[in-house]
């Protein structure tokens, strides 16, 4: 899964190739051909140079081309008038523009890939579907997407340089010098007016579907942190859909209950990981970090396991795996004259996405045919696992990933909590009226109940974010840069910013007990405006 820096790269690489190939003995029509392969990929990048197709809503207003952009804009524009005079000197027909040709076409994808990439992240209605689509509203994301395109018509440059030494016709060797011209102008003035531009957007991903791709025993154990990252990306988008209340189906208290569960194994799981390599490792800062934040992750564990257990004795009514009573999935009931879906009894995507990350740090550990009904058992070799890791730093960077995506999917929980807490009910023991069988009996849940929930992910979101920064640190330690960091840093305040209840900072115990009638509860648990309590 490519990142926008890495299309960047490909697409400069694939134009230097053409650039070096021997171009001054092609035919015409051969000549022809590659202009339209330049033209088109131009074309791709003119594409990418409108913002107002980035910018998630709402926004004030939609922003205006900055002097770099249009100046880079119209630049590609007169090239690519000046490739058009060259073609039609050159030949009536195009011909085959062999290997170079392809290499275009395979740089103009890449190009176009840039834009599917950042359209992923945004809805047919421009919604943001990410925390990262904030990342598109500052103008110094959109300052590097205009540096990286200055680069690739630079590239251009050179190829229309080339085409322009073997031309025999006059008129065809003066267009080929104009489009030059245009695009080195347009390249130079655009990499000088963005200096200030955030590199950090290289490492925005594509933001993928939430849909589970489970793990089999029959997957490659070197696949492992690859998929990892991927339903990492699942996770990040499933926890803002859940957040915004955006997914087609959503997450319940059961959901949330058993994704928990998943997580503290999943968390345990890598702990165990690093601790096994520590042992094998003989750099002693490195083996020292590693089981800093195998400690880490073991506290993360704990507190996701204390969130599933505070779920144990409160009942979410509108989830059909907790109310078995209500009507099957797909009944369709009439309520108040209108037919209501009941919901699934399937659990949540993210619910199956979590056991999956699960199973696969338990078949790095243990191999592929590990599922989470076996005892454990002995763990494979620490080198082969830090070979399929790609070294030691390289598995660290993965573990935090899940860190990273538990803090998002620990913020989205209470106010998942809070939507379901008119249903919310606790069980109390079973009770036998005089004459009828027994049965059990339900109660509205208390509001000190919903507090313990909310919270118990409070804690969670505190745990992770120790346990990413020791993951970071021993990444570094081993030499392994993560730039995805500062990504998630700033998606990390996009969502405490816009939620008022959410602490971006590890949660602190308070320095001294205060009687509990006199703590405000907006100040311990934080309140969402506009949700009933």
């Amino acid at each position: 899964m490519a990142t926008l820096g890495e299309l960047f790269d490909i697409a400069v690489a694939h134009l230097q190739e053409v650039a070096q190939a021997p171009l001054a003995s092609m035919a015409a029509d051969e000549r022809a051909a590659l202009t339209g392969e330049v033209d088109g990929l131009l074309t791709q990048v003119q594409k990418g140079l409108g913002p107002r197709a980035y910018t998630p809503v709402p926004t004030a207003e939609e922003r205006d081309l900055t002097m770099a952009e249009r100046n880079l804009e119209n630049g590609l524009g007169h090239a690519r008038e000046s490739l058009g005079t060259a073609r039609r000197y050159l030949s009536p027909q195009e011909g085959d523009g062999g290997p170079a040709a392809e290499r275009i076409a395979s740089a103009a994808q890449a190009m176009g890939a840039v834009r599917d990439t950042i359209n992923s992240h945004l809805g047919p209605d421009r919604a943001p579907l990410t925390p990262y689509a904030y990342l598109l509203r500052h103008q110094k994301a959109f300052d590097y997407l205009t540096r990286r395109y200055s680069e690739v018509a630079w590239e251009a440059g050179h190829i229309v340089h080339r085409l322009a030494q073997g031309a025999e016709h006059p008129g065809a060797i003066d267009a080929f010098q104009q489009a030059r011209a245009s695009l080195n102008q347009a390249s130079v003035y655009a990499r000088a007016s963005t200096r200030d531009a955030d590199h950090d957007v290289a490492s925005f991903p594509a933001a993928l579907p939430v849909e589970p791709v489970q793990a089999a025993a029959t997957d490659a154990t070197s696949a492992v942190t690859a998929r990892l990252a991927e339903d990492s990306e699942r996770l990040s988008r499933a926890a803002y859909a859940a957040l915004h209340d955006r997914s087609e189906q959503r997450l319940s208290g059961s959901d949330l209950k058993q994704l928990s569960r998943w997580n503290a194994m999943g968390r345990l799981l890598a702990g165990r990981t690093l601790l096994h390599v520590a042992e094998d490792t003989a750099d002693d800062a490195v083996r020292d970090s590693l089981k800093n934040a195998a400690t880490a992750l073991r506290e993360s564990s704990k507190a996701w396991r204390a969130a599933a257990g505070a779920w144990e004795d409160v009942v979410d009514t509108g989830d059909p795996r907790e109310h078995p009573r209500l009507p099957p999935p797909g009944y369709v009931q009439v309520r108040q004259g209108k037919l209501v879906q009941m919901p699934s009894t399937e659990p949540h995507p993210a619910v199956v996405i979590s056991r999956t990350c699960a199973v696969r740090l338990g078949q790095l550990l243990f191999g592929p045919q590990w599922t989470p009904e076996q005892p454990p058992g002995a763990a494979r070799p620490a080198a082969d696992i830090v070979a399929d890791a790609g070294g030691e730093g390289a598995l660290a960077a993965s573990a935090y990933r899940l860190s990273a995506v538990g803090w998002q999917m620990a913020a989205a929980a209470p106010w998942v909590v809070r939507r379901a807490e008119s249903g919310l009910v606790t069980s109390s023991i079973d009770y036998r009226p005089p004459g009828l069988d027994k049965d059990r009996r339900f109660y509205p849940v208390h509001p000190r109940q919903v507090e313990s929930l909310t919270a118990a992910y409070a804690a969670v979101m505190g745990a992770e974010q120790k346990g990413a920064a020791a993951l970071l640190a021993t990444a570094q330690s081993a030499g392994t840069p993560v730039p995805r960091a500062m990504l998630d840093a700033a998606a990390h305040r996009s969502i405490a910013q816009e939620q008022k209840w959410v602490t971006a900072k590890p949660v602190q115990a308070p320095q001294r007990a205060l009687p509990r009638a006199h703590v405000p509860t907006d100040l311990v648990i934080g309140r969402r405006p506009g949700v009933r309590r």
